[in-house]
């Protein structure tokens, strides 16, 4: 269960990093988890909110990542499939809760993005470092 926690962490950290990419090359403005952060909490100091926002959303890539430890077999196709699981979770309770609307609205980059983010990235990655061990 441990290795689950541990790649589904270590995956959310990659995402993570990606989204920090994006934002220097201005392909994206701050990464998503800040919105749902700021929609439990008052903005307090830019860079602990940064900090504790991320590792928020590292601690619940972890948890999504102990979720796979149900999946037989594991392995990066598995793993891309399963994260249609938390692209579902985001589309579906996560946007509305902060005021958006279901899948985003249906907006191109709402749609594509977590799938991107959770199936071609965290999925891929979670899937491959748990079939090696």
């Amino acid at each position: 269960m441990w290795k689950y926690l541990w790649a589904g962490f270590k995956g959310a950290l990659l995402l993570i990093g990606v989204m920090y990419a994006m934002e220097y090359y201005g392909y994206a403005g701050d990464p998503g988890y800040l919105a749902v952060y700021y929609t439990v909490t008052v903005e307090v100091n830019v860079i602990f909110d940064h900090v504790m926002a991320g590792f928020l959303f590292a601690l619940s890539g972890g948890l999504w990542g102990v979720l796979f430890v149900f999946v037989s077999n594991p392995n990066a196709w598995k793993g891309m499939l399963y994260g249609l699981l938390p692209s579902l979770w985001l589309w579906l309770v996560v946007i509305p809760y902060t005021g958006g609307e279901i899948f985003g609205g249906f907006e191109q980059r709402a749609i594509i993005q977590p799938l991107v983010f959770n199936c071609l990235i965290w999925g891929a990655y979670v899937g491959n470092n748990v079939s090696k061990s």
